[in-house]
């Protein structure tokens, strides 16, 4: 039966290319597509609709025309009886129509594709006999798996409509900052209904990403974490997924107390060693979990190898591609069945939202995400969608001026004799053999770096010291950072069971001038030997502080001597109090009462003052 993916057609429309008069095209498919038997499956059927759609839409056309008053000018008003476009409408399933003169079949092919308004078109749901469940929960867009895009990878991110429906075109993608849309009928579907379910801010985003890791469909979720907890959510009880052993901390955190909880066996591996990876598949194994370059010990792992081995035992194979955006590596096209991001890294770039991304390439495995992230309620909300669509913009820039400084910070930290050891997908940060991989399925080795010093007081120093990098977690910023895993990002996987030196750093390369950064690495490395005692570089001359403690402040206060009496400034009037209905009245009364009380006083007063004054006037007399 019909699923919502074809109520909420969005797409553009195309004729079916198929044998005959394209008119037959026509009445075949549509008839095809009145019956309530077809397969889901069958992508003909959307074609179907769509010139079903356009029916609809020339007849409502027809219909307003002739409100007007003007049937007489209809433009369907030439077409014989038995095909007209009324007639069509209210045909059954069953009905043969036809165009004897081919006009109709003119006037469709004229009005469908772009001009065709989808927001206007009620699909009844009683027509449909598929379980509420099982419908898709977002609209139809372009399945970008395999899509060759001529335009290259910094344009990609700006040359995107994502509101082309919209009739006041607007240059960049609104806020659709509401929980509800209003629906036609109680038994009709409009596009969407619920934002956890829909939006159209968020199939926005999703079909920018999905264009630029050329998924068949990509969703946005709330957090990194939560598009992760999705992807280990298509496992059942009693499946296993092989995880490479160096993984993100959050990553180990959510399938060792999380996932095993569900039944879920865990398994950890070297993905780099293709060998002990297939040795390692059982009959049970569902998923390949890995991460290349891996977080934080930039470890290379040959997706294209990897892939093929887990295709071969009927396994899916997911890549957390946080560390390398799109603009730089797209794991779907080497292979890759799933590949997640933390979007609040680079896709953001501004550190000022949370989000995470799955992309797919297969299509049911689409139906499956879509699903329980309307179920789950882990879909992300307008405004931090349309944070990433702006973050999308810049990101080819952002990406491409933090690598190219990464380059230069790298030369640096290898050729510093207070650093042990450097791990960067470049030269110099990995074996020959590792670059020749990454290379081979990446277009940039990143802006990130790990460091070992040898110590990890002195690694706590040299991060404290730093002035332009800042502590933090996280990464892909436009600032430049720097953490410790063991203490902070993977601090949540046991020290028995980590992989990683408790001395390393991990640095994010910001957009900052390369020389500044170098200027700050230095000096950081200098206090951590203490070389340079870190209170008189807080205060050294010409050097970059965030206090600024060494110059002069405004606006300059007056000394005690030239400070004047503080004038103080008269109280403003009192404010009429509020008093309730009456309360003045009560008051006049109670007033009047006291004054008629002292009325006898005062003139019993006022006599005996007068006979008093007389008496004494008589007596000087």
């Amino acid at each position: 039966g019909f699923d919502r993916i074809r109520w909420r057609c969005k797409a553009k429309l195309t004729m079916a290319e198929t044998s005959g008069s394209e008119w037959e095209c026509w009445a075949d498919n549509t008839t095809k597509a009145r019956r309530a038997s077809r397969q889901s499956s069958n992508g003909g059927d959307i074609d179907a609709r769509r010139l079903e759609n356009a029916v609809w839409r020339l007849w409502n056309m027809d219909r307003m025309e002739q409100e007007d008053g003007n049937p007489s000018h209809s433009r369907l008003s030439r077409l014989s009886s038995s095909a007209s476009l009324s007639n069509l409408v209210g045909a059954s399933a069953d009905e043969e129509v036809t165009d004897e003169n081919g006009r109709f079949q003119d006037l469709l092919q004229s009005k469908i594709g772009g001009k065709l308004d989808f927001t206007t078109l009620r699909f009844p749901a009683s027509r449909h006999h598929t379980r509420y469940d099982d419908l898709p929960t977002f609209p139809v867009r372009p399945n970008f798996a395999g899509f060759d895009n001529e335009l290259h990878a910094a344009s990609e991110c700006v040359v995107f409509d994502g509101c082309p429906e919209d009739p006041y075109h607007p240059s960049n993608t609104p806020i659709y900052q509401t929980s509800t849309f209003v629906q036609p009928s109680c038994n009709e579907f409009g596009p969407y209904d619920y934002t956890r379910s829909g939006n159209p801010t968020r199939t926005a985003l999703e079909k920018h990403s999905a264009l630029l890791d050329k998924a068949a469909a990509a969703f946005a979720f709330a957090s990194g974490m939560a598009a992760l907890h999705t992807v280990f959510r298509l496992l059942k009880r009693g499946d296993e997924v092989l995880v490479n052993e160096d993984i993100y901390g959050g990553t180990h955190r959510l399938l060792t107390q999380d996932a095993v909880n569900c039944g879920v066996i865990v398994t950890f591996t070297d993905t780099t060693d293709l060998a002990l990876v297939e040795s390692m598949i059982t009959p049970r194994t569902r998923l390949l979990h890995t991460e290349s370059p891996s977080n934080p010990r930039m470890r290379i792992t040959d997706l294209k190898s990897l892939a093929k081995i887990a295709h071969k035992h009927g396994v899916l194979l997911s890549v957390d591609s946080t560390m390398m955006p799109p603009v730089i590596c797209k794991p779907l096209t080497c292979g890759a069945d799933i590949v997640t991001h933390s979007a609040t890294k680079f896709f953001s770039g501004h550190a000022d939202c949370t989000a995470g991304l799955v992309c797919v390439r297969d299509p049911e495995l689409a139906h499956r995400v879509a699903f329980l992230q309307n179920a789950e309620g882990t879909a992300l909300a307008p405004f931090e969608c349309f944070l990433l669509l702006r973050g999308i913009k810049t990101m080819y820039l952002r990406v491409k001026r933090a690598q190219e400084s990464a380059e230069e910070v790298a030369a640096f930290l290898l050729k510093h004799p207070r650093v042990k050891d450097v791990y960067f997908p470049g030269p110099g940060g990995c074996d020959a053999q590792s670059l020749k991989i990454h290379r081979s399925q990446a277009m940039g080795q990143g802006s990130m770096i790990s460091l070992t010093t040898g110590c990890c007081d002195f690694s706590r120093r040299f991060c404290d010291a730093c002035r332009i990098f800042k502590t933090t977690v996280s990464f892909g910023s436009v600032n430049s950072l720097c953490e410790m895993p063991c203490t902070m990002s993977h601090a949540s996987i046991p020290s028995e069971k980590r992989t990683i030196a408790a001395d390393l750093v991990r640095l994010s390369i910001g957009i900052e001038d390369p020389r500044d950064l170098i200027n700050d690495l230095s000096q950081a490395l200098d206090v951590a030997a203490g070389i340079e005692a870190p209170e008189r570089t807080l205060v050294k001359p010409g050097r970059y502080d965030s206090s600024f403690e060494h110059l002069p402040v405004l606006p300059g206060l007056p000394s005690a001597a030239q400070r004047s009496p503080v004038k103080r400034k008269p109280s403003p009037p009192a404010l009429p109090m509020l008093v309730e209905p009456g309360a003045e009245e009560a008051k006049e009364e109670l007033v009047e009462r006291r004054q008629r009380k002292h009325v006898p006083l005062l003139l019993a007063t006022s006599c005996a003052l007068a006979v008093a004054v007389s008496l004494r006037f008589f007596h000087r007399r």
